[in-house]
């Protein structure tokens, strides 16, 4: 892996509770999708699974689940789930033999892989008819002031500690390397009704956060938490956050 990669990553190398935690889950109908387009339903993989946001939907449609991410912290704070494996280990690297593997999927991750290696090993792991799914989120929106707030504060001073790799969710996946013949995912999206407490947990997880309040800027952090707190006004209220699911697929 290059310096690079290995820099990116370390941004998820703790702090598995507060994934656990804060990270909006996957729509079962993503997971639904995938296995349709699989030949066999025998083994799963879901690589880069932090806390197993989308692993725990898998079980439902296939055999085996093996679930992996390079931080143990993760891997430690991850949901357990009914034949689901959790391993440490990388994505470019799958403990599985040659041609056991009907669906791979990097759900909120491959951004951070070293894609050359990754696709190498997937092409070692995959049998004919399986599937490999690059599924990522993109950047949420919420309805009226607090939206625009919300997009105000995010495009503001704090987006400069995101880390290398980020602008590949705001751009959903379009520009990342996908060298297989591509099939198109239908819309769909991952909807939370929030009040603010519930969003500022989501927000604490960001990599830039941590990035920022490292670098001693606080007060960025701060003053996004303020004015998404002012704008929200009344705490207890529910706001709906959308989040756009976007990817590539591919049948191998």
């Amino acid at each position: 892996m290059s310096g690079s990669g290995r820099l990116r990553r370390a941004h998820f190398q703790e702090g598995g509770g507060s994934y656990a935690a804060h990270r909006p889950t996957y729509p079962g109908e993503i997971a639904k999708y995938l296995a349709s387009l699989c030949f066999r339903r025998e083994q799963a993989v879901d690589v880069g699974c932090g806390t197993g946001q989308f692993s725990g939907l898998l079980p439902e449609y296939f055999r085996a689940v093996r679930a992996t991410d390079v931080s143990a912290s993760q891997i430690a704070s991850a949901r357990p789930c009914d034949r689901v494996e959790y391993v440490v280990e990388p994505a470019e690297r799958i403990g599985l033999a040659d041609g056991s593997v009907d669906l791979v999927v990097a759900a909120q991750a491959a951004h951070w892989f070293d894609l050359d290696a990754f696709y190498k090993e997937i092409q070692r792991v995959t049998r004919t008819g399986s599937v490999l799914a690059l599924v990522s989120y993109g950047v949420p929106s919420l309805p009226g002031e607090v939206g625009e707030v919300f997009v105000e504060q995010y495009n503001g001073p704090l987006h400069g500690f995101w880390p290398q790799g980020r602008e590949h969710v705001e751009q959903g996946y379009a520009g990342l390397d996908f060298p297989f013949v591509e099939l198109e995912i239908p819309p769909m999206a991952i909807e939370r009704d929030w009040d603010l407490g519930g969003f500022l947990g989501y927000f604490s997880t960001w990599s830039a956060v941590k990035k920022a309040r490292e670098a001693g800027r606080e007060d960025l952090v701060e003053g996004m938490r303020r004015a998404l707190s002012q704008a929200w006004g009344d705490p207890a209220e529910v706001q709906r956050v959308t989040f756009p699911i976007n990817g590539r697929v591919a049948v191998l």
